[in-house]
């Protein structure tokens, strides 16, 4: 009987993700590209998907998470695989990032929870990345379905947020991801200075 072994997925910086309506999937695409641009091979991978499971971690020299925000919550899954892969992602320069409506809000208090809850998610798992960052998620209301859509635009009203349910609103301040591209870039530089 032969046993099948998956090919491992090699990646000097992937960027694993968790979505719900698709800003975090865009977020993680656009810190792929970015590293691509500096000469990194990397890939944006679910982390509920196969893949993210086969990654040759040996070949990684950093690792970036990202995760969305609902309900005072991010995603289970995301919660799972970094219990699953902290001492990987302790090994290595990695980062963390949130994505909300709460880290776009004009409410100081909101934006504080949101960074409260963004931090508390990798310690939960003891992950200790050497960045956490939230970012902007976007009102999706073309694909909320129909009792979504009612409660997003009450909150957003209530928020003096946008209404009009016949588009979806961005609040990803993408200056913000590039920072975040860049200062993994600088993280592995140093690493690999420190170890030469």
């Amino acid at each position: 009987m032969s046993s099948i072994h998956p090919a491992l997925v090699a990646c000097d910086i992937p960027v694993f993700y968790a979505t719900t309506e698709g800003q975090t999937r865009r977020i993680a695409e656009r810190l792929v590209a970015t590293f691509r641009q500096k000469g990194f091979v990397s890939r944006a991978l679910d982390v509920a998907s196969f893949d993210a499971d086969c990654i040759e971690w040996g070949r990684v020299r950093a690792a970036v998470v990202g995760a969305s925000l609902h309900g005072g919550r991010h995603q289970r899954a995301a919660a799972a695989f970094v219990r699953e892969h902290a001492a990987d992602l302790n090994a290595r320069p990695s980062a963390f990032f949130s994505v909300s409506l709460a880290a776009a809000s004009p409410t100081p208090a909101e934006r504080e929870e949101a960074a409260q809850l963004a931090s508390g998610f990798p310690a939960e798992a003891g992950w200790h990345p050497q960045k956490v960052v939230c970012l902007g998620g976007r009102l999706a209301y073309t694909q909320y379905g129909v009792l979504t859509r009612f409660i997003m635009k009450r909150i957003a009203r209530r928020r003096g947020a946008p209404t009009d349910t016949s588009r979806d609103y961005e609040f990803t301040n993408w200056d913000d991801v590039a920072c975040l591209a860049d200062s993994i870039v600088r993280k592995v530089a140093a690493r690999t200075q420190q170890a030469a």
